[in-house]
């Protein structure tokens, strides 16, 4: 009789899935979190090349533009350049602690 019981009650213990492609489904979310864990790191060290890139041509360019004389402009011409290089030392420092917040804060979340 024990046994009867027994087996009875291992039929309602049965797991029975709804969705036949269930697994299929979450080892396919599980690839494509994997996929796209390695797609961000790829760009965040293309981001930090093209940052450098930015960086250097930034640099270039405000050392060509103190030789520059404006003559429109007159004694205000150097006011303007200050300007122009104070815009582009603004943009250098804002992306450089964009980037530096993205990287650690994707590295603290990876671990």
């Amino acid at each position: 009789m024990e046994e009867k019981e027994f087996k009875k009650l291992m039929e309602y213990s049965e797991l029975k899935i709804e969705f036949p492609d269930f697994e299929d489904k979450v080892m396919e979310n599980v690839n494509e979190a994997k996929v796209n864990k390695k797609s961000v790191s790829k760009n965040i060290r293309l981001a930090w090349f093209f940052f450098l890139i930015g960086l250097t041509l930034g640099l270039i360019a405000t050392n060509f533009i103190e030789n520059i004389k404006f003559d429109y402009f007159g004694e205000d011409s150097n006011l303007i350049l200050l300007a122009v290089e104070v815009l582009i030392v603004l943009i250098i420092t804002t992306q450089f602690d964009n980037l530096i917040r993205f990287t650690f804060k994707r590295k603290n979340r990876l671990e």
